[in-house]
């Protein structure tokens, strides 16, 4: 009898695998798991036992008057979804998830004085938990023209990533966000407080994101708007002043050289034109001396003779 038992056990379970149940914090998770053999469990004297490791969760003595037996930590909050004697169904219903649920279980079906060597069917239970919208604050203290701002998420799993966005576009910058978190005691869910460092140049808007991937849920908050604190103003108008002053002297030195370029040019041609003038008239004048000394020299032999 008992090598039929434990044969036609072992052949005839309906195994789900390692299926993964996403079970919300505070809510209800159903751990699924049907037995479609050939044993009669309406028999009497079958259990059925979720454990976690070598921890006992949950047993039930199929019957009208079944006994029932939970641990310390799942007392009140484990049962059988259904008559397991009329379908098969020994699927574990879990009230009230808590994050330190979030274990593997395994289903066995064994008798008095026999114990299964292979699970019926193995279940993970995953936790997860809402991140509450996130507020974004302006923090005091800033110098100069930086400003600071905060983040704020409470009581969400797992722990999330929190996006920052200026002006509508993720704000990339490495050293300028750091976030923080603290885990409530207990319920393990997280808190969460993210900082942004921004040099103030001008007004902008300001937002925060966190994202849950267990949840595929992202939260975005509303836009905070700040503008440029009139010391900055000031002082990107005095350096536009300055710039602008400083174009304007260079373009003026510049012209300037230019135009002495240009005069200096100018003088040089006028005294090579004027020296080649002298040139040509002392030329002539040399010529007509030397004439009339030649004329003087034809006078003086004539008189001679």
């Amino acid at each position: 009898m008992l090598i039929i038992w434990t044969t036609g056990l072992l052949l005839s379970m309906l195994s789900l695998g390692d299926a993964c149940v996403l079970g919300m914090v505070g809510k209800s998770a159903v751990l699924p798991c049907v037995y479609n053999g050939t044993l009669d469990l309406d028999g009497g004297n079958v259990s059925v036992e979720w454990r976690t490791g070598t921890e006992l969760v949950h047993r039930s003595v199929l019957g009208e008057e079944g006994e029932v037996t939970q641990s310390a930590s799942s007392r009140s909050r484990t049962r059988l979804v259904a008559d397991a004697t009329r379908n098969g169904d020994v699927s574990l219903l879990v009230s009230d998830v808590t994050v330190r649920d979030a274990r593997s279980y395994d289903c066995y079906l064994t008798r008095p004085g026999e114990q299964s060597s292979a699970p019926l069917c193995t279940v993970c239970l995953s936790a997860a938990a809402h991140f509450t919208h996130p507020v974004v604050e302006r923090e005091d203290g800033a110098v100069g023209d930086e400003a600071n701002f905060t983040c704020h998420s409470r009581g969400g799993f797992p722990e999330p990533m929190v996006h920052w966005f200026i002006d509508g576009k993720e704000h990339p910058l490495v050293g300028t966000v750091r976030t923080y978190n603290t885990t409530l005691p207990e319920t393990e869910l997280y808190n969460i407080t993210s900082t942004l460092l921004v040099n103030l140049t001008h007004d902008i808007t300001v937002s925060c994101a966190v994202e849950n991937r267990l949840l595929n849920e992202t939260l975005t908050s509303t836009n905070f708007r700040v503008s440029a604190s009139p010391v900055v103003g000031r002082a990107s108008e005095a350096m536009w002043m300055f710039s602008t002053a400083l174009c304007v002297l260079v373009g003026i030195l510049v012209v300037t050289a230019v135009a002495r370029q240009i005069k200096h040019d100018y003088d040089r041609k006028k005294k090579r034109r004027q020296h080649q003038e002298t040139g040509d008239k002392d030329s002539s004048t040399d010529d007509e001396s030397e004439q009339i000394v030649l004329e003087n020299l034809d006078c003086l032999t004539e008189t001679t003779i």
